[in-house]
């Protein structure tokens, strides 16, 4: 990546925190679609079972996908068989290639699915869901585009934005049941875990970091797993990206 590329990325991740309607989050796709080949894009909140199924959609906004689609998508209930979605939430935040998945996933309802977009690249993109463990809640994202696929840069782009993008679809959503559920009590971050936060957002290594601030290794991973716990995070982009959201660090 660039340094152009890097100081657009952390307008767009910078954006991406600050939404909280569904025009800002629009706004925050629009810049997604500067930054990397991505003429369709979709994106959804579902509710899961303990198995990764798709038991409910709960909001779904279509940036530029053809709305017949998503339409016919929808009456079909297609999302509940869909293998992208599958494969997405079962590798819970990693992005899936979709011409790897479609390789080896046939059926009728995908060629009827293709049958009029094959020259707009549908089944050719990235995608990628966050699952949300305590609630069953997920977040399912996919852009679309016949030249994504074709460079690392794209996937490192994504893996940046994934975790802002989640948090932004939740916060513009206003739906009953995306509100978080209260927590009884959350323990809030000392100072030593706050100082180590903010290193990790400045990209230092936990080796660094120790360092920096003359403790050993093993006390920042130490501090890092009881951050992650009261952040009710699973790593660190997810914990920047929280305690940005929270307040607790500026960009």
């Amino acid at each position: 990546m660039s340094k152009t590329d890097l100081v657009k990325l952390l307008e767009t991740y910078d954006l991406s925190l600050q939404v909280r309607e569904q025009k800002e989050f629009k706004t925050v796709l629009k810049k997604i679609q500067e930054l990397i080949p991505s003429s369709l894009i979709a994106c959804g909140l579902v509710k899961i079972n303990s198995l990764n199924e798709v038991k409910k959609m709960l909001k779904i906004i279509n940036h530029s996908f053809p709305s017949d689609l998503i339409a016919l998508y929808l009456q079909q209930k297609y999302q509940k068989a869909d293998p992208v979605v599958k494969t997405a939430l079962r590798l819970r935040g990693n992005i899936v290639r979709r011409t790897e998945i479609f390789r080896y996933f046939q059926d009728n309802f995908r060629s009827q699915y293709l049958k009029d977009a094959s020259d707009i690249s549908l089944h050719t993109g990235l995608s990628f869901g966050i699952v949300e463990e305590k609630t069953y809640r997920a977040s399912l994202f996919s852009f679309c585009d016949k030249e994504i696929e074709k460079s690392p840069r794209h996937e490192t782009i994504l893996n940046g934005l994934k975790y802002p993008l989640h948090l932004a679809l939740l916060n513009c959503s206003n739906l009953k049941e995306v509100e978080k559920p209260a927590k009884a009590s959350p323990q809030a971050l000392t100072a030593r875990e706050l100082e180590i936060l903010k290193w990790i957002k400045d990209g230092k290594t936990n080796w660094e970091i120790s360092c920096i601030l003359k403790i050993s290794e093993a006390t920042v991973k130490f501090h890092l797993k009881n951050i992650f716990l009261k952040l009710d995070v699973q790593n660190r982009c997810q914990a920047v990206a929280t305690a940005v959201h929270k307040r607790l660090l500026s960009l």
